[in-house]
């Protein structure tokens, strides 16, 4: 019985230790995306905030440059005038990767929905 106890005991112990070990881990990966939190209550879509992190200043500031990008690219006409440079796609146009990345991803959906559906088919039929 004593041997038990101390078992069981060492198990507590670990599994509080990995709880503990993940807890800090999510809370890492959450400051990394939403930023420190500062004991301030942070509520999702509550509104505009005044905090910005310093993620979306860099997207805002890479926004500006793209925009300059292709204003200088297109000039200031539409696209499709003469005033686009060379070399430069459409937009309209998909890389290679996004049309291979697009054709993966809906044969891995397909994939899973029909091998979801064969393992309920099969304990449908091992429960009736």
């Amino acid at each position: 019985m004593k041997g038990n106890a101390w078992k069981w005991l060492t198990i507590g112990g670990v599994i509080a230790l990995l709880v503990m070990f993940g807890l800090e881990m999510s809370t890492t990966g959450i400051e990394r995306i939403y930023g420190p939190m500062n004991g301030e209550e942070y509520t999702a879509g509550a509104g505009e905030s005044d905090y910005k992190s310093e993620t979306e200043e860099r997207i805002t500031e890479l926004e500006r440059e793209l925009a300059e990008i292709r204003r200088i690219a297109y000039g200031n006409g539409h696209e499709g005038e003469e005033t686009r440079l060379q070399g430069i796609p459409y937009e309209n146009d998909q890389p290679a990767v996004n049309k291979l990345a697009d054709s993966t991803s809906g044969l891995l959906q397909s994939a899973s929905s029909k091998g979801i559906r064969f393992v309920v088919g099969l304990f449908d039929g091992w429960m009736n």
